[in-house]
């Protein structure tokens, strides 16, 4: 019996040409593709007075979104405990402290009325992450940070192309992050952008993202080299290259019909699962969600029995995620009561979820679930 993964990246002939046609031009590095990318990323989101910059992994532009945040030694942020480590990182990264907070029960996001008890006078930014797809309460989050001055980057690595109020995640608000890594909706091999509000940001996210120079991303982006240029701030090496782009370029074009499926096989989903009284399924139809995982929570203790019941079936499962404030390197930092994180933790499960999903897959992994309920 064929194994059904939890992640399996659309790549088809389509990809494999652009791949070819990027590296028949010669050009490599950051250029004529990572241009197109970003460009088609802003058309995507429907931008009207901000700015994408992609960058070569989603740390990579969380660490740079908080940087033109203004955030800094001394400075603190506070972000949940629940999600994968890169956020923390990123804060760390930058010389503040994380401060980590508890999520709500039923969106799995950031606790607004919990943060806002966390905010000190050191608190600069929140991070805030829209699990699998579903929008964190981003009203309540926008409304903390206008009320005690804080910078907000949306963490929407999992949402690319989620809708609020027919408006897309990141076409509105202050800094927003996605990713385009292997197992995404959308991969660049590995990839990610920062959107935000100026240009006087995008220029300071250019040069953070490559070595602190001032003129070379314009003359890159027609795939040549800038020969007097000057270095006047801190960077990294963080650029996304036209080879990666290139890939970015070939799955951006799908990302609709990559959308759609993922909609039906998670409706399919929640349909087959919803009188399961063991498993709470996400709170939502999905019609404005971009969904990049399928989680569930099973109850009563019965996630690892459940789990090794999949395996025998060759089911592969998921879990997201382990809480950050139980990682070693994060044990002395600021958290705050953590009730729903840790209970979450202990039930959520990750099903296999792909782009055009095999039907027999979709039908496999609803059987194998309730099966083993009855």
């Amino acid at each position: 019996m064929e194994k059904i993964p939890v992640f399996v990246p659309s790549v088809g002939e389509d990809t494999k040409k652009h791949l070819n046609d990027a590296l028949d031009i010669g050009w490599l590095g950051m250029g004529v593709s990572t241009k197109e990318f970003e460009e088609r990323i802003s058309q995507f989101l429907e931008l009207e007075n901000r700015y994408v910059v992609s960058t070569n992994t989603g740390t990579s532009a969380l660490h740079i979104a908080l940087l033109v945040a203004g955030i800094g030694p001394g400075d603190e942020v506070i972000t949940p405990s629940f999600n994968y480590v890169a956020d923390h990182q990123a804060i760390r990264m930058t010389g503040a402290s994380v401060v980590m907070c508890d999520i709500c029960d039923d969106n799995l996001g950031i606790d607004c009325k919990k943060a806002e008890e966390l905010i000190t006078s050191k608190t600069k930014a929140i991070i805030a992450l829209h699990f699998a797809g579903i929008p964190c309460d981003q009203k309540g989050v926008f409304e903390l940070a206008k009320k005690h001055n804080l910078r907000v980057i949306e963490d929407a690595m999992h949402a690319f192309g989620t809708t609020i109020n027919g408006k897309k995640i990141g076409s509105y608000g202050d800094i927003t992050c996605f990713s385009f890594d292997p197992v995404k909706i959308i991969t660049s091999i590995d990839g990610g952008c920062v959107v935000g509000n100026s240009e006087e940001d995008r220029e300071k996210l250019y040069r953070l993202r490559l070595l602190g120079v001032d003129k070379d991303t314009t003359e890159r982006y027609k795939n040549k080299r800038a020969w007097d240029y000057d270095v006047v701030s801190e960077g990294f090496r963080y650029h996304l290259t036209n080879i990666m782009a290139s890939v970015g370029n070939s799955q951006i074009k799908k990302i609709d019909e990559f959308i759609k499926s993922r909609q039906q096989t998670c409706q399919r989903y929640n349909e087959s699962f919803k009188k399961i009284n063991e498993l709470k399924i996400p709170q939502t139809d999905f019609k404005n969600i971009s969904p990049f995982i399928y989680s569930l929570r099973v109850q009563n203790g019965k996630r690892e029995s459940l789990i090794k019941y999949l395996n025998e079936l060759d089911i592969e499962v998921g879990i997201h995620f382990v809480p950050v404030h139980k990682h070693k390197y994060f044990a002395n930092s600021r958290c705050g009561d953590m009730t729903v994180t840790d209970k979450v933790v202990n039930e959520v499960l990750t099903l296999p979820l792909h782009s055009n999903m095999k039907s027999e897959f979709v039908e496999r992994v609803i059987n194998g679930v309730t099966d083993f309920f009855e």
